[in-house]
């Protein structure tokens, strides 16, 4: 058995001692009447029954009793008839009277925020309808003026071409005064003389408005803590004190009390003030979002607290700007105005946070795991690298990204990031690390930002709250905080085949001690990215990559620096090699010129060993033995045998030369019969051994070292 609040736990019997009032309100205890109730039945009606009645697709005729099929005794002066079923659903409407002054498109903002429009008449029958809806105001509203109200036709467009100002159509009907409307730049807006015929009149005059209201449209008052979301509908009907009167679905009104000059909002069932709002200007009126103070114990508020309701016609989903506009949620809080008050900007804090939270505990993660911070690791620029010192000075930016069930969001905006505000990063707990290889242990925070970077499962919140702005749960969405350092980083140089060597450097980052099992970097998901020059001066970035394997709570972004090697070959392996060219030449000159070839070489040597200590002083001081050295000792070395050669050639051949002197001359006999004795010459001694030297042992010994030396650079 289905039962209007639950299930039935204590059945049991009543009395039947009554007598059964067709009509009668049965939704509440000791109800009045209500006249529309005409049928019973003995069970209760399914959804789409419900729906077919509301909507007049079905009579709803009951099997119990129904007033269409029933013998009915009639008293007094009754009068039936018969109508078509969708008579009770036709489209209807009613005037109502703004009897304020106001200009033209004030009146026609004020018909739009109560959900309605301005008037219209439509037919000579609707014409009299709005002069008869008028008729109470005309002595009260501009006395002693025949301008009273507008209607809501205007020709500015074009001259003599009237439209209706609410869809922008040209009016079939019209009613205008004989010799009006009278015409002109200045007379654009329409209105309607006490008689019930219209004229125009200048759009800037200050007259009273009606609004066309269907009884099909509704506010919504939010705030409170209605049961059931039909509470809160309100509709305009009515005249209290000279005012509209705004009815609730129930027992609630909104009226306006001229002696203390401010709407009440009160229930007519106990004839309580629940509350009360006091305008800065008379002729406002309770719409859109306002300050409330309570009357009387109003959901949990003591008398005399100030509470936020808003009165609008705007739909659950769309944002209630304070003049009760309404605007689409993916405007709000965009950094534009785009409610007219600027309402829309105001109170756009992003993060949501309960009494329950703390700021000093982490997250969890996914059903109660450690929390995984999935981190981007971004380097910016390399600003300088110090050869001498082994260290890089690097920007570069730190971004962990990780959720937090524990908040929720307001404002997020799909495809793009949203900015939460330092006020509220201090109130959330926020990830800590370290940067481990600093120089020194001195770094700079350049910025620091933290952003939502999605906008995952919006829901709505609860139909009462006047806050209408979305709800995105914590767990669905992720938070990143963003820092952008400048530092100064060590970094092993490993120089053993400079100048083509590659150095590996990294930014090393590593989680607090305190995080261990309940905070982690995330092994998979990470970016490591360079987005600055990729060539520089002196080198060129390759291979730059994230690097998670040393631990969960440590991280690395490394990146490798190739040595751009073409200046270093042309101001050193270029001019050793040509000073070494110049140490070979002087083994071409004449041996009569010893100081010739003694000065050259020697200032060769001289030259050689400058550029290689001023290559060495721009090297870091290592103890290791490095492949330029190498190559440096090799040219050093050959130009030491070439001034060796130089200085002891002819000692050698004349040593020689004294130590054969006793020994038998080489006899020659000619195949023509002349016979000769044949003596070498000491000069011609050393002329040979040093051709054989500069030609047979100098050059293979350059070459076979550098091609050693070649094959050493790249096999390691």
């Amino acid at each position: 058995e289905v039962f209007a609040e639950g299930f039935l736990q204590h059945p049991g019997s009543a009395p039947l001692n009554g007598s059964l009032v067709v009509g009668q309100e049965q939704d509440g205890f000791a109800s009045g009447f209500h006249r529309d109730q005409l049928s019973i039945w003995d069970r209760s009606l399914r959804s789409s029954e419900v729906a077919d009645l509301a909507s007049c697709r079905a009579p709803g005729l009951g099997n119990i009793l129904s007033m269409d099929s029933a013998n009915w005794e009639v008293f007094g002066e009754v009068q039936g008839s018969f109508v078509n079923l969708q008579y009770f659903c036709r489209p209807s409407h009613r005037y109502q009277v703004l009897p304020e002054v106001r200009n033209f498109l004030q009146v026609l903002s004020l018909c739009r925020v109560f959900n309605s429009s301005m008037a219209v008449p439509s037919s000579p029958d609707d014409n009299n309808h709005l002069h008869k809806e008028l008729q109470p105001f005309y002595e009260t509203c501009q006395p002693g003026s025949l301008y009273k109200f507008y209607i809501g036709i205007a020709d500015e467009a074009e001259e003599g071409v009237w439209v209706n100002i609410n869809s922008q159509k040209q009016i079939v009907y019209d009613n205008f005064r004989a010799s009006h409307p009278r015409g002109g730049r200045i007379h654009n807006c329409g209105h309607i003389f006490p008689g019930g015929d219209w004229s125009d009149t200048s759009c800037a005059t200050e007259l009273c408005g009606t609004c066309h209201v269907d009884r099909s449209e509704f506010l919504y008052l939010r705030g409170l803590c209605f049961p059931t979301e039909q509470k809160m509908y309100f509709r305009l009907g009515g005249y209290i004190e000279g005012r509209p009167l705004f009815r609730g679905y129930f027992d609630l009104i909104i009226l306006w009390e001229d002696i203390s000059l401010r709407w009440l909002l009160k229930s007519i069932e106990n004839n309580v003030t629940m509350a009360w709002f006091s305008p800065h200007e008379r002729h406002h009126y309770p719409i859109g979002r306002h300050t409330w103070t309570t009357g009387d114990l109003v959901c949990g508020f003591h008398s005399g607290t100030d509470i936020a309701l808003s009165l609008s016609s705007c739909p659950h989903d769309m944002f209630t700007c304070k003049s009760g506009f309404c605007l689409d949620q993916r405007y709000r809080c965009n950094f534009r105005y785009e409610c007219l008050d600027g309402s829309d900007e105001d109170d756009c804090g992003v993060v949501v946070i309960d009494s329950s939270y703390r700021r000093h505990l982490p997250p969890r993660g996914p059903q109660d795991t450690t929390l995984l911070l999935t981190p981007t690791l971004t380097l910016t620029r390399i600003a300088g690298i110090d050869d001498i010192s082994m260290a890089v000075d690097l920007e570069f930016i730190v971004s962990p990204t990780w959720r937090d069930d524990r908040l929720s969001f307001n404002h997020l905006h799909p495809n793009t990031n949203t900015l939460i505000l330092e006020e509220e990063v201090k109130q959330i707990w926020t990830p800590k690390y370290q940067l481990v290889n600093l120089e020194g242990g001195q770094y700079e925070l350049l910025d620091e930002t933290m952003v939502v970077t999605t906008s995952n499962l919006p829901s709505l919140p609860d139909f009462n709250a006047a806050k209408r702005d979305f709800v995105y749960p914590g767990a669905s969405n992720n938070l990143s905080i963003i820092h952008q350092y400048t530092a100064r980083f060590t970094c092993a140089f490993d120089l053993y085949v400079y100048p083509f060597d590659v150095q590996v450097c990294s930014i090393d980052l590593r989680l607090p001690w305190t995080y261990n099992d309940i905070v982690e970097f995330s092994r998979t998901g990470g970016v490591g990215s360079y987005t600055g020059q990729r060539d520089l001066s002196l080198y060129t970035v390759k291979n730059v990559r994230l690097n998670s394997e040393s631990g969960p709570d440590q991280l690395s972004l490394k990146f490798e620096l190739h040595r751009r090697g073409g200046l270093v070959l042309l101001s050193t392996f270029v001019p050793s090699v040509l000073l070494l060219l110049v140490s070979w030449a002087t083994l071409f000159v004449k041996q009569e010129a010893l100081n010739v070839r003694a000065i050259m070489s020697l200032t060769t040597l001289l030259v050689l060993y400058t550029l290689f200590s001023n290559l060495s002083s721009s090297m870091p001081n290592t103890a290791a033995i490095k492949l330029i050295d190498i190559w440096f000792f090799l040219i050093i070395l050959l130009l030491f045998f070439n001034i060796m050669v130089h200085i002891f050639v002819e000692f050698l051949v004349h040593r020689c030369s004294q130590s054969t002197e006793g020994a038998p001359e080489t006899i020659k006999v000619s195949p023509f019969g002349r016979v000769f004795v044949q003596r070498e010459t000491s000069t011609a001694r050393v002329e040979r051994i040093v051709s054989t030297y500069r030609t047979y042992i100098f050059p293979p010994t350059f070459l076979i070292s550098t091609v050693t030396l070649g094959v050493m650079m790249f096999l390691i």
